[in-house]
């Protein structure tokens, strides 16, 4: 049990682990490296590593986008005043 609590005054933590706690720590994105460094400090891309997103084709798709059927039509432009007094209307009428 002591030796628990000796660690922990020592400077271990149980905090989350970020980029901002510890000395030379670097936690990272996870999301890859696209190249390499070379040795007079520039970066060269790698091709093969670059991600590529296959996107099918969706001229003669059928399905539409999910909107219910009592959704009120608008035209216009639609700001956040005209938002908040929609919304504050239906709590003073409720």
């Amino acid at each position: 049990m002591f030796g628990i609590i000796r660690s922990l005054t020592r400077g271990a933590s149980r905090q989350q682990l970020t980029s901002k706690r510890g000395r030379h720590h670097y936690k990272g994105t996870r999301s890859g490296a696209m190249g390499r460094h070379t040795k007079r400090g520039g970066y060269v891309i790698e091709w093969e590593k670059v991600r590529s997103f296959v996107v099918p084709d969706m001229t003669d798709f059928k399905l539409l986008p999910y909107v219910s059927r009592s959704t009120q039509k608008t035209t216009g432009a639609f700001t956040a005043q005209d938002y908040f007094t929609k919304s504050a209307a239906e709590k003073i009428a409720a």
